[in-house]
């Protein structure tokens, strides 16, 4: 399995931006953060993670412009902000194939910068809903984290 950018580095460097309770209200409530956030700026290429079938492509509130890739095995890749889907509604995709760009939809509308970003997720059911259930880290699947070293992608 690909990384999902030809650059891959967590956005800002933080852990902040990774999977897990990572983050907080501002009463200091802890907050879950279901993916990793990979620094790109808007219009940067997005590329299939493995072979897969495109099962969703969406535009919702907090999200943005979506999609989802059925990679076999129970696993979804699933990829938000976008700027546009370059794939199609059910095509077959071979990995490393550009299915779309990055951009600043959905709650990534107002960031500076150097905060836009690709919000990615490992999931385990196609629409998991809120909360951490359905995902795993995508550590799982990647092996390494790029908190502080980009990891490129040929």
């Amino acid at each position: 399995m690909r990384f999902p950018l030809a650059s891959n580095v967590i956005r800002a460097n933080s852990v902040r931006n990774t999977f897990g309770v990572v983050r907080s209200y501002p009463d200091g409530k802890p907050k879950v953060h279901q993916g990793w956030d990979f620094a790109a700026a808007v219009g940067t290429p997005c590329f299939a993670v493995a072979d897969g079938t495109v099962v969703g492509i969406g535009n919702g509130k907090d999200y943005g412009i979506t999609l989802t890739l059925d990679i076999g095995g129970g696993r979804y890749a699933f990829y938000a902000h976008l700027q546009n889907v370059t794939a199609a509604l059910g095509e077959v995709v071979s990995e490393g194939q550009h299915i779309g760009n990055t951009g600043n939809t959905g709650n990534a509308v107002n960031l500076h910068d150097d905060d836009d970003h690709l919000h990615f997720e490992a999931r385990l059911v196609k629409s998991p809903g809120l909360g951490l259930g359905g995902r795993v880290s995508p550590l799982a699947w990647f092996g390494s984290c790029p908190i502080t070293e980009a990891v490129d992608v040929p």
